[in-house]
């Protein structure tokens, strides 16, 4: 069934019952079958969305994406909507900065395809210091931390009230939505939700924790407990350490215990030993790791002894290498890699690679080799100590995704269900459209940037406004089509007239907004009975705006 809203009357009280029960209706509306299975949608898929075509091939978005800036009649315009998406916004000369009608420079601005920085909220509700600081929250603790911008975004919810309770507003930020029985879900109030999937700091604390690379899985699992495991015997007690150790130099945990103990109690200094006499010297170089029978050699190669005259064992290779890193700079560069000698040669000597000019020059080349590429040289070079190296340092920048700013879902979906519902009730009467969106519309060209001329030329290019102004100035129909310049000039006279100003700035003013808005209902509501004049109307417009 589809939704049609109710509209009783006409001109100042018609407006006066929709203003009234605004929120109402367009509740239902929003909960209508239609509505939400397009919003649903918008919000689904817009994530994947990354470029100009992506938007314009799904139809579903791109609606809600043009309704939203009151632009759903171009939806069948593919190719002007293109160009306008692709604009580049600093150039002046561009199509979107050209064109009168700011709702496409809104339009273009909150996508900003053609800018590395990316999407930005739409609307100036969200000024740019607000969006950033929305953009650079990585935790739950960051939004509670920050009071004004809590409040800020408790606000668009309507939740307000609870800025002082921050432990139940944790509890809700970190809701795994996806879970019914998680603690947001399972509140009545169901802005809480929406509170929660504007920032989705479940979904962020997720992949951060899948995204750890490979040195920093290898750091979190060993870093401060290799000290407490002392002998072969604990290692094999720690399924997970000796999962990650044998991981280190590609070595499945397919042994058995009574194999590795003989590897890990092999004394590597004697060429005979257990793990020495193995073909595979990986298992000399996991044995190394943790030296746990290997003694420390003094200069003329005899073991060094404790005070107790027991010989003093050889620091393992994996603790050096930890060490290391715990205290280095991560380089950023095979380069910078390479020139630190501290972690180039812990990371060598973990891997058993000899310190050589030779094999720098090597790693160099592994390192920057692509290993997504199968033919690349990390891939078909047959030495896998290499591999490892080039899966503790992954050097590739990988392009960042594209990423929407914090509420931006909310605030387009917002903005598309007002004006869908504004352009329901045109359907039954257009001139309440034009009133219900006369403050968003003046408002959005009281703040653009330009002077006050070419404010009055923007309220002349957009035909709700023209119409408002029009009427309210009780000015003629042919009035389009004199000079331009005279227009501007008649316009600001008797905007001086009526409102003492021609700032359009000052128009925003709630009464002067009003007043403005009753003007222009009054008269549609005259000129559409057709018996008044214009003297006569004036004079009724004058009476009713005096009480």
């Amino acid at each position: 069934m589809t939704f049609s809203p109710t509209v009783l009357g006409s001109g100042v009280g018609g407006y006066a019952y929709l203003k009234r029960t605004r929120d109402a209706q367009q509740g239902l509306f929003q909960n209508s079958a239609v509505v939400s299975r397009e919003t649903k949608a918008f919000a689904e898929k817009i994530e994947r969305v990354e470029t100009s075509d992506q938007l314009m091939a799904d139809r579903a978005v791109l609606k809600v994406a043009l309704g939203a800036f009151g632009l759903s009649e171009d939806i069948n315009n593919r190719a002007f909507i293109k160009k306008i998406l692709d604009s580049d916004l600093s150039d002046t000369k561009s199509l979107a900065n050209r064109l009168a009608d700011k709702r496409y420079l809104a339009f273009a601005q909150a996508f900003n395809f053609a800018s590395p920085d990316g999407p930005r909220l739409p609307d100036a509700a969200a000024p740019g210091e607000l969006s950033e600081r929305m953009a650079g929250l990585s935790s739950a603790d960051d939004l509670l931390a920050d009071r004004s911008l809590l409040r800020a975004s408790l606000a668009q919810f309507g939740l307000e009230d609870n800025i002082a309770n921050t432990y139940f507003l944790k509890q809700v930020l970190v809701s795994d939505l996806s879970d019914p029985s998680s603690f947001a879900n399972r509140m009545p109030d169901k802005r809480l939700v929406d509170f929660a999937r504007a920032f989705d700091f479940f979904t962020k604390d997720t992949e951060k924790s899948q995204n750890l690379s490979r040195l920093d899985g290898l750091v979190d699992t060993f870093s401060g407990r290799l000290r407490s495991v002392d002998s072969a015997a604990k290692l094999l007690q720690e399924p997970a350490m000796l999962t990650e150790a044998l991981d280190i130099f590609g070595l499945d945990n397919i042994f058995t215990s009574d194999f590795l103990t003989d590897v890990l109690n092999s004394d590597l200094n004697d060429p005979a030993s257990f793990a020495n006499s193995l073909t595979d010297k990986r298992f000399a170089a996991f044995s190394a790791a943790f030296n746990f029978a290997t003694p420390a050699l003094d200069a003329l190669k005899n073991p060094v002894l404790d005070l107790s005259g027991d010989p003093v064992m050889k620091k393992g290779t994996l603790e050096t290498f930890i060490s290391a890193v715990a205290s280095s700079d991560m380089p950023e560069t095979p380069d910078e890699l390479l020139s630190d000698a501290t972690l180039r040669g812990a990371t060598f000597g973990l891997l058993a690679i000899p310190d050589t000019v030779s094999n720098r020059g090597l790693a160099k080349r592994i390192l920057e080799s692509d290993p997504g590429v199968p033919t690349s040289l990390v891939n078909v070079f047959p030495d896998n100590r290499y591999q490892s190296l080039a899966a503790f340092f992954d050097f590739r920048s990988e392009p960042a995704p594209r990423g929407y700013p914090t509420g931006f879902v909310e605030q387009v979906t917002k903005n598309y269900i007002a004006r869908e519902f504004e352009a329901r009730v045109g359907d039954i009467d257009p001139t309440m459209r034009i009133a219900l969106s006369l403050e968003r519309e003046l408002g959005q060209v009281a703040r653009g940037s330009g002077s006050n001329d070419a404010k009055w030329f923007a309220i002349m290019a957009s035909p709700p406004l023209r119409q408002v102004f029009e009427g309210a100035f009780g000015f003629p129909s042919s009035f389009g089509s004199i000079d331009i310049d005279q227009q501007l000039v008649r316009l600001k006279a008797r905007s001086e007239k009526t409102f003492g100003t021609s700032e359009v700035s000052e128009l925003t003013d709630p009464e002067k907004l009003d007043t403005l808005r009753q003007r222009y209902l009054l008269l549609g509501s005259i000129q559409s009975s057709g018996s008044f004049t214009g003297a006569n109307a004036a004079s009724i417009i004058l009476s009713s705006l005096n009480g």
